[in-house]
């Protein structure tokens, strides 16, 4: 039996133009039609269909028993039999009683007509053997009505090439089924708006299931064209993805230059798995976002970012950060002092203070002033005794002092206050919210139900278009010509170094120089500037600053530590070297990660970096990288024959030989053995943890509406719950439902409540059988 399929490819071509109603006759089947394939007769047939005005469906035929070829076609009217819902509806009317739900009513698609044709297979071609034109419902006349009919719609590869496009674009289905019919007219399309939402979802369609291995062979593709590509994954006992880390060998590379400060954070999970997506962020010469990779998580436990983190080293040829800014999450507290003993972990001050408006939501309607002086106090403190003292009155003038949440973050201080921070360089970053900007971002691209593969394109997209962003600022700021802000000379020097982004941020600590007033404490060694009012914030309270200053060695240091915590010399330390007349701005102060030629090594060719001295682990990748290729061509020659492999064998013996001289190490190494400190050096684009079998999709969530929130962390000194036997709820250790005692009991009691049961049942069905009998037997009587 051939199976069915619908007509809807090779529709006729046809303009918006009335055609003759009897034109159709001329061109009409009849009985003993020959055609040389089953295509050219179906073709013919649903020509004939549209120029008459109603649709087609082939509804199958006949195979030979013999030759197993077909031998018979048929196709119908499309309003051929009667459709389900019909027969559905006639079945409810019979059977009134119906405790069945109600559906919505459907208009009835199918009529019974009788219109049909088939071909037989005879004498090596096909002869049309039955043709019947006799419809029991109205015909289409109307060329753009007759368009929308089911077998006459079609979709040329250019127009599903199109949709495939606009979708990854993330525009919708109607949409693009609004730009297609912008050329020509809507009337003009021979698909619909549901024709359009079928090529999207059979292209979803083909992702499921495949999301890791469709992803993982992207990843693929990108080795090749990125010799420095770099992902690696980890898998659960069960085959499943578990986690999944990627990063590019631009990123890899920029972070040897803007690796210093990082952020980090886990709260974006828009992806049909519920997966976190965790990137690490940093930034660049520009004040840009940089992207220092991407991960995926199935849980946010200390082993998950445990394993991530190290991950991440391994990645970046195995430096760290100076400093991370992450949230309070205290899995990801407990693997950083893990993985990043030395590294400075400030917690995010922007999640500190959206958690104290859910917890002091009520004192701030109370008291409208509080929210405002307690950032002054975060925000304007530069010491830490000037944070603890401001810290102390503001409590004791509202009378919170027995606040619980407000000594939960006292407590925590020195973990997200920027005054415990002021010596540490951060970029000027206190909170992860480049994380959340990213997070935002992504919300436009993706929604609850993105696929992995589709997800992870969009991020390849973002962070392109972040290089790309980079790109255009390195010439505008090569290009650019100065425009005096201010009458300071400072302002020249600093224009030959910085970007334009970091030069407008100089250029407003230069003007700021006019706020304020000097007070000598010591000449040309200790000045006090004193600032009461800016344009900015209006009145503030008076605000001092000591700034340090030694004009023959050029040395400058304030007590609000702008230079330590931003890289950039703050307005009281400027307005102090412009008072005792510096000549120019100290190139100690002029940090490189914010000069023009600061990615100059980014840009550098791989074998240009890798040529370089020294033998830092990040050079011997680079190097290995580099030979990988051709050692990969020469052990495809030397296996082609055994003389080509003793030649090859010879050769690497020699060169192993040459190579030991040359380190100057004397080791007997075979061929094919490497040393502990060579194995240690991770090579560029591996995957080290992938296994060679086929990595399985993660679960997926089946939450339709908003997601569950993640299981609570439990610290490893809390103490677990004791857990209870299913059977008896004892608590007793090494107890539980396989090894209790009362298993077989309950088992057997089980069994006999069945047995009664059964029992009963076998009574009640005799009791039945007897009236059912007696009754009979009363009806007979009494006839």
């Amino acid at each position: 039996m051939v199976t069915i399929i619908e007509a809807n490819e090779d529709a006729p071509s046809t303009v918006d133009e009335e055609i003759d109603p009897h034109e159709h006759l001329e061109l009409a089947p009849y009985v003993g039609k020959e055609f040389i394939t089953i295509d050219d007769a179906r073709v013919f047939y649903n020509s004939y269909a549209y120029r008459r005005g109603f649709s087609i469906r082939e509804a199958g035929g006949y195979t030979s028993a013999k030759s197993g070829e077909v031998t018979l076609v048929r196709w119908f009217c499309s309003n051929q039999g009667f459709s389900k819902n019909y027969k559905e509806a006639q079945k409810a009317l019979e059977n009134s009683t119906s405790q069945r739900t109600p559906e919505k009513e459907k208009a009835p698609i199918r009529t019974g007509c009788k219109a049909r044709f088939r071909i037989k297979f005879e004498g090596g071609v096909w002869k049309v053997s039955v043709f019947e034109d006799v419809h029991n419902h109205p015909l289409v006349v109307s060329p753009a009505k007759k368009r929308g009919l089911r077998s006459h719609r079609s979709m040329g590869p250019e127009d599903k090439e199109i949709i495939k496009a606009m979708h990854a674009q993330n525009i919708e289905s109607a949409k693009i089924h609004e730009f297609l019919g912008e050329h020509g007219g809507k009337k003009n399309l021979k698909f619909k708006k549901k024709d359009v939402t079928n090529v999207i979802t059979s292209e979803n369609q083909q992702l499921v299931d495949k999301n890791v291995e469709t992803t993982l062979v992207y990843f693929q593709k990108k080795q090749e064209e990125d010799l420095e590509f770099f992902y690696e994954v980890e898998v659960d006992e069960g085959g499943q993805l578990k986690n999944l880390f990627w990063v590019d060998g631009r990123a890899r590379r920029a972070f040897q230059e803007f690796g210093d400060v990082v952020t980090f954070d886990t709260t974006y999970r828009t992806n049909r798995f519920f997966m976190p997506l965790a990137p690490f962020i940093g930034v660049n010469h520009h004040r840009r976002c940089v992207f220092f990779g991407i991960a995926m998580l199935r849980s946010e436990h200390v082993a998950g970012f445990v394993w991530l983190f190290k991950t991440w080293v391994k990645a970046m040829y195995g430096k760290k950060p100076r400093a991370i800014i992450t949230d309070q999450d205290p899995a990801m507290r407990i693997a950083i002092k893990e993985v990043f003993p030395n590294s400075l972990h400030r917690c995010c001050q922007w999640h500190v203070m959206r958690k104290a408006r859910e917890h002091l939501g009520a004192i701030y309607n109370l008291k409208p002033d509080f929210k405002k002086e307690l950032k002054r106090v975060i925000n304007c403190s530069n010491t830490v005794s000037e944070f603890e003292e401001k810290w102390r009155v503001m409590l004791d003038k509202h009378k919170l002092m027995q606040n619980r949440h407000l000594k939960t973050m006292y407590e925590a201080r020195s973990e997200w206050v920027s005054a415990y921070f002021r010596d540490y360089f951060f970029a000027g970053m206190s909170s992860s919210q480049r994380s959340e900007s990213m997070n935002a971002a992504l919300k436009i691209w993706t929604n609850s139900h993105s696929s992995m593969y589709r997800l992870v394109l969009h991020l390849e997209k973002l962070v392109e278009g972040k290089w790309q962003q980079e790109s255009d600022e390195d010439i505008a700021s090569l290009t650019a010509v100065h425009k005096w802000s201010t009458l300071i000379r400072y302002e020249k020097d600093a224009f030959e170094f910085y970007t334009s982004n970091v030069m407008g941020e100089f250029k407003n600590n230069l003007k700021n120089t006019q706020l304020g007033r000097i007070i000598e404490i010591e000449k040309d060694a200790i000045y006090e500037v004193s600032i009461n009012f800016h344009p900015s914030y209006g009145n503030l309270n008076r605000q001092t600053y000591e700034v340090h200053i030694n004009k023959m060695e050029e040395l400058v240091s304030c007590s609000c530590k702008g230079f330590e915590f931003e890289g950039l010399l703050c307005s009281h330390a400027l307005k102090v070297m412009h008072h005792v007349d510096m000549e120019h701005l100290p190139t100690r102060y002029i940090l490189k990660r914010w000069c023009k030629d600061a990615n100059i090594n980014v840009k550098r060719s791989k074998l240009e970096r890798c040529m370089d001295l020294g033998t830092s682990q990040e050079q011997e990748a680079l190097r290995i990288s580099q030979l990988k290729p051709e050692m990969m061509q020469l052990l495809n020659k030397a296996a082609k024959s055994s003389d080509a492999f003793k030649a090859l064998q010879g050769i690497l013996k020699a060169a192993d030989q040459q190579l030991d001289e040359l380190l100057g190490t004397c080791s007997s190494k075979e061929v094919g053995t490497c040393s502990s400190k060579e194995r240690q050096t991770s090579e560029i684009g591996t995957t080290a943890s992938k296994p060679s079998n086929v990595i399985l999709d993660p679960p997926v969530s089946q939450c339709k509406g908003k997601r569950k929130k993640p299981q609570r962390f439990k610290s490893p000194s809390e103490p677990k719950k004791p857990r209870k036997c299913g059977i008896c709820g004892s608590t007793q250790g090494g107890h539980n439902r396989r090894t209790c005692p009362m298993r077989t009991d309950r088992k057997c009691n089980k069994r006999e409540k069945e047995k009664e049961e059964e029992d009963d049942l076998d009574s009640a069905q005799e009791t039945e059988d007897t009236e059912s009998d007696d009754a009979y037997e009363y009806e007979d009587l009494s006839s």
